[in-house]
């Protein structure tokens, strides 16, 4: 063989190893939505057919909240005040922590911290690996959302409706924005801004490096308590009317608006967004994709129920948990279905993807973790 043949096979034999190494690097799932953008998406890929890996049964009043996977591990939180941490392999319990009070909001993960607010209002940080109490904030009022991250703030929400930006080394205040009514939603991040939607029936832009407004708040007609989505400099809001608002981020001008009674009547989660379409699930029972650029529909599904928890984008495919204990699989592209999985209860949270793994919460404290046979 001579130089040149063998410099190509080396280099072949390189680029499968590049290929492959692509393959099994895998992101984790930190926050609620997977990303301070609020996507619900993940590059992950999960396989056509997934088998129950593992399943902890907490019970109890069960989980209002889905899971997040960071640091190899699955964090939860129920209604009954318990916080836990299982092992993402195996589903054995690393620690768990009984509080006086309930959870509906998700964990958050940071440089080895769980955050977490709770529904007397108060905001915990504890260590990720043992579980102990780092510090606390009472902010309070009920905490319906997770959290997000700027630089060393936490960003926080509360049905006081305000936002508050906490240093997460201390839980020290750093500003309070107000909006002066409710705010169920999580903050979305895109850049130093962060995107609110309201019961107030606006869209707030505040610039987290002060506190202070960015732009004058923005009307969608309707309340809502979905927290904003952002992809490709569009920032993408559900309400409660069943409307769905597009707005570009850079100029806050809107871009389409959505709505279809057939479709939609309300919304009480959440959308993904990747690859230029936007999934939603709405109160009719329907799941269904948008063009991001436009706002007209690609494909829906009619579905036995509604769903109550946010749709998630896994690489080339739809995860979708159901209030009838039916968790889907379906292609991002058609919408067709191509795995699902039965369960008895229902999932009011979202699901979590990472590292080749469905990890799920259900309303009878049941948390299941699903992937290929050989993940």
């Amino acid at each position: 063989m001579g130089n040149w043949q063998l410099f190509n096979g080396w280099l072949t034999l390189a680029t499968w190893l590049l290929i492959g190494w692509s393959q099994i690097t895998t992101a984790d799932w930190p926050l609620p939505r997977g990303t301070a953008e609020g996507t619900g998406a993940t590059a992950e890929v999960l396989a056509d057919q997934l088998e129950l890996l593992w399943e902890h049964r907490q019970g109890g009043l069960g989980f209002d909240s889905g899971p997040i996977i960071a640091a190899g591990k699955v964090f939860a939180a129920d209604a009954d005040g318990n916080l836990l941490a299982l092992n993402l392999d195996t589903g054995q319990v690393v620690w768990k922590l009984k509080l006086d009070t309930g959870f509906m909001s998700s964990p958050a993960y940071h440089e080895q911290t769980i955050y977490i607010g709770d529904l007397d209002g108060v905001i915990r940080a504890h260590n990720a690996h043992t579980g102990q109490e780092l510090w606390s904030y009472n902010a309070e009022r009920e905490i319906d959302a997770g959290g997000n991250f700027f630089g060393d703030s936490l960003l926080m929400t509360s049905q006081s409706g305000s936002l508050l930006a906490i240093d997460r080394r201390n839980g020290r205040l750093l500003w309070r924005y107000d909006t002066e009514d409710q705010l169920q939603c999580g903050p979305t991040l895109a850049g130093h801004l962060t995107f609110l939607g309201g019961c107030d029936q606006h869209l707030h832009i505040v610039d987290v490096r002060t506190g202070q407004s960015a732009t004058d708040k923005i009307p969608i007609q309707a309340p809502t308590g979905s927290t904003p989505s952002i992809s490709d400099q569009v920032v993408l809001v559900p309400n409660h009317k069943g409307q769905i608002w597009a707005f570009a981020t850079n100029t806050f001008r809107p871009l389409w608006m959505f709505e279809d009674s057939k479709l939609a009547n309300e919304f009480r989660n959440n959308v993904a967004v990747a690859d230029g379409l936007v999934v939603a699930a709405s109160g009719n029972r329907r799941l269904f994709a948008l063009d991001m650029k436009t706002g007209d529909v690609v494909w829906q599904q009619t579905l036995r129920r509604r769903v109550e928890s946010s749709p998630v984008i896994a690489g080339d495919k739809v995860a979708v948990a159901g209030s009838d204990g039916r968790i889907m699989l379906l292609e991002l592209k058609t919408g067709t279905e191509v795995w699902s999985f039965e369960v008895k209860g229902s999932f009011l949270g979202s699901p979590a993807v990472a590292h080749g793994k469905l990890v799920v919460a259900s309303d009878r404290g049941d948390i299941l973790c699903f992937g290929s046979p050989s993940s």
